[in-house]
């Protein structure tokens, strides 16, 4: 893996192979850095150009505060990689776990970038169910926020899901959008815009991810993206090893034997260009049905 020198947007463009197929652009989530998905883009990337964007402020903490939020990230990290990779290669995959297909969301719904895009495959991603989460996390997630909002960023040892602090701006967003149940920027919410873009996308759910994205969260997650979306539920269910957490969707030895086949199958299967005509049905596939 190695710093891209030339990039010149917001956080760090890391190139982690190259090859002649369609390029793939995968971001990791809140609390985390890009070794958190280095594994998952070894073993997808294989045989075509594979990147991975690192949020700014990996390093946020005592004297290192910086402010942002989702927004931001989409018009920054996430515009500025998806253009970068797009201008190189070809249109590009994208590949979040958790927050980074959040930020992806943004990126999608307030830039022009459809032709610049293959597809989106999302791990673990809402921002609409955390309040039906158990109380006892609810309320230590809570608190953790009221910590945040004093340091300017949250402590991730008060919590312990990653390796690395979060910014505030970021989480006070995702809990405001869970709130009121509805993913939004400052022009209104997104999906009548991710609607419209007809973007071929797979939202995986884990099937033992209880509190951070549960499967009903997903589903809102998928459905913003209109009749393109796909929903799957990832556990025993649907004939996976086991139903996945959301740490073990993106660093496991069973995702890596079960779970990312799977989103290499999807990248092979749009792999032959940028389809933007809408579909016939709308369909969200759980446990092999539709709904």
């Amino acid at each position: 893996m190695e710093e891209v020198t030339d990039y010149t947007g917001k956080g760090r463009l890391l190139r982690v192979s190259g090859g002649r197929g369609a390029p793939v652009l995968i971001s990791h989530g809140t609390f985390s850095t890009a070794e958190t998905c280095l594994p998952l883009a070894q073993q997808i990337g294989a045989g075509r150009p594979t990147y991975i964007i690192e949020w700014r402020g990996r390093d946020i903490g005592p004297g290192r505060v910086q402010a942002f939020d989702y927004t931001a990230l989409g018009d920054g990290e996430m515009a500025q990689a998806i253009a970068y990779v797009s201008q190189r290669h070809g249109p590009v995959h994208l590949v979040a776990h958790s927050g980074g297909g959040l930020a992806m969301a943004l990126a999608l719904a307030r830039h022009d970038l459809r032709a610049q895009v293959r597809s989106l495959c999302v791990m673990g991603a809402q921002a609409t169910r955390f309040y039906d989460a158990p109380w006892r996390f609810r309320m230590t997630m809570l608190a953790v926020a009221l910590v945040g909002r004093r340091r300017g960023y949250w402590p991730v040892r008060l919590i312990n899901i990653g390796p690395c602090n979060e910014a505030s701006g970021i989480m006070d967003e995702w809990l405001r959008w869970n709130r009121v149940r509805v993913i939004a920027d400052d022009t209104g919410p997104l999906a009548p815009r991710l609607a419209a873009l007809h973007l071929p996308t797979l939202v995986l759910a884990g099937g033992g991810d209880r509190l951070i994205a549960p499967v009903e969260g997903c589903r809102d997650f998928a459905q913003m993206f209109g009749p393109r979306a796909q929903l799957e539920l990832c556990g025993t269910a649907t004939g996976y090893s086991e139903n996945f957490n959301h740490a073990r969707m993106i660093r496991s030895r069973a995702a890596a034997t079960g779970l990312w086949p799977r989103i290499a199958d999807w990248l092979a299967d749009h792999d032959a260009g940028v389809d933007q005509r809408p579909p016939s049905a709308y369909a969200i596939r759980e446990a092999g049905g539709t709904a």
